[in-house]
């Protein structure tokens, strides 16, 4: 049911990577339809994604064109921030993803009530202390290593003006009231750490992303085995040919996708009972996929459940690490050493893993649980609510 037109102006900010950006979509698209004015803040890559969801789009101030992974981190938020500085006085509501950690402050800078979005584990002091421990890429790495966090802290903390010398204490001690998290809350890690009052549990944002890509499932016999490593970590030729190995005598369809970075030409003679693409429909897929081998991206963990499809997480960096072990340790698949890995383990492992009935019935639980979470819809109508409140 449709709430009554509210003229409710909600910002949303986020930072320009995939994994943060794409969930929250699907939360500005059933703000939207609910009769909020939604703004959302992006780099320029994003504007026909956001555009599509009936958001208006607003471009970072002062962007450069061309920035390494590193470098865009830090660039985009200084210009989200500007940007939202800027605009900010004429909303009712912040709405900004965790990897925008600043934006808490910003809110409270401008008066503004503020929703925190996590498109990873909800995150405290014991959470960020593991991914530490365990993640070796980009965000996590740096608080690894503790002289050089805390200088790079205090320097975002200083010109960001934020209450503390420390991002992790912005992060753990000064929350919103309200907090959505992409997962069920079984998956969470520590999740009685986590106050039901102030965290929500919604399971994954499932937005239809359109494709150019046809892929007919009604020719493919055997069972489907569906690979990707994600946006950002997927430029393994080795590991690719260790898939080929693995299962190009086995009576099994592979879907492989290997993203934009990894030209085909450098994989060699392809199988015959392989269909190799730079990009496939990744939630149509998994419809029809017997088992999922992925680098376990929290977004795509998260779609694999929903969709009820078993597991083998071969983890790089970042969460992934936390999110695979998770999986293994839920019975929901499991976790294998990207360093050990062999065609034969890989081949032994997969076929283990679409055999045991056990993972079966646990996928199928958390899959029926996914689907009474609630989504982006419930979060839409809570944040609207909350909102309400604010007003009166």
């Amino acid at each position: 049911m449709k709430i009554e037109e509210q003229n409710l102006k909600v910002l949303m900010i986020n930072l320009p990577f995939s994994g943060h950006t794409n969930p929250t979509l699907g939360l500005a698209k059933e703000l939207v339809e609910q009769g909020c004015e939604v703004t959302y803040i992006q780099a320029p890559e994003w504007k026909d994604r956001v555009l599509i969801t009936g958001a208006q789009f607003v471009v970072y101030d002062d962007y450069p064109d061309t920035l390494s992974p590193t470098q865009k981190e830090i660039k985009s938020w200084r210009a989200a921030y500007n940007t939202a500085l800027r605009i900010g006085s004429d909303y009712d509501c912040i709405v900004y993803e965790i990897l925008f950690c600043v934006g808490k402050s910003l809110a409270d800078r401008l008066r503004k009530p503020s929703v925190r979005l996590f498109s990873t584990f909800a995150l405290n002091q014991t959470v960020l202390d593991m991914f530490a421990k365990t993640g070796g890429l980009y965000m996590t790495s740096i608080f690894r290593f503790r002289l050089l966090y805390q200088v790079l802290s205090r320097v975002i903390c200083k010109n960001f003006k934020l209450r503390t010398n420390d991002i992790i204490d912005e992060i753990v001690f000064n929350p919103p009231e309200l907090n959505y998290v992409y997962t069920l809350k079984e998956f969470q890690i520590l999740n009685n750490e986590f106050p039901s009052a102030n965290y929500k549990f919604i399971g994954p944002s499932i937005v239809h992303r359109s494709s150019n890509i046809h892929i007919d499932f009604e020719e493919i016999r055997n069972p489907l085995i569906y690979i990707s490593l994600g946006t950002l970590l997927n430029s393994s030729v080795s590991f690719y040919k260790k898939c080929f190995a693995a299962f190009a005598r086995e009576n099994v369809t592979v879907i492989l996708s290997i993203g934009q970075t990894v030209s085909v030409k450098k994989l060699g003679q392809i199988p015959k009972n392989f269909r190799v693409h730079s990009f496939v429909p990744q939630l149509e897929v998994l419809q029809h996929t017997s088992l999922f081998i992925t680098h376990g991206g929290m977004n795509s963990v998260n779609e694999a459940m929903y969709y009820g499809v078993p597991m083998l997480v071969v983890p790089v960096g970042n969460d992934q690490p936390t999110v695979a072990n998770r999986v293994n340790e839920l019975g929901l698949g499991k976790r294998l050493n990207r360093k050990k890995l062999s065609s034969e383990s890989l081949k032994c492992a997969a076929f283990d893993v679409m055999n045991d009935v056990k993972i079966k019935k646990v996928v199928q639980e958390f899959q029926q649980a996914m689907s009474k979470a609630g989504g982006n819809r419930f979060a839409a109508h809570e944040i609207i609510d909350y909102i309400r409140n604010q007003n009166f």
